[in-house]
């Protein structure tokens, strides 16, 4: 969609190899995002969503734990 002028992406650097997009580096102004992971408690998940919620729930996110 990028290469063919319908949008715009945020990606590493060296990851835009397709003709037609051309990599800018962002300077100013910082950019973040945040992110939220939502489930249903009690509610089983596939392996891998499950192994998905363990591993974001385990991780220092900015020094803090994952808020439940």
């Amino acid at each position: 969609m990028i290469g063919a002028g319908l949008g715009f992406g945020f990606m590493p650097e060296h990851t835009a190899k397709h003709p037609g997009v051309v990599p800018l580096p962002i300077t100013e102004p910082e950019f973040w995002r945040e992110v939220n992971l939502v489930t249903v408690r009690g509610r089983r998940h596939s392996p891998a969503v499950g192994a998905l919620v363990r591993e974001a729930t385990q991780k220092k996110w900015f020094g803090e734990r994952a808020k439940a």
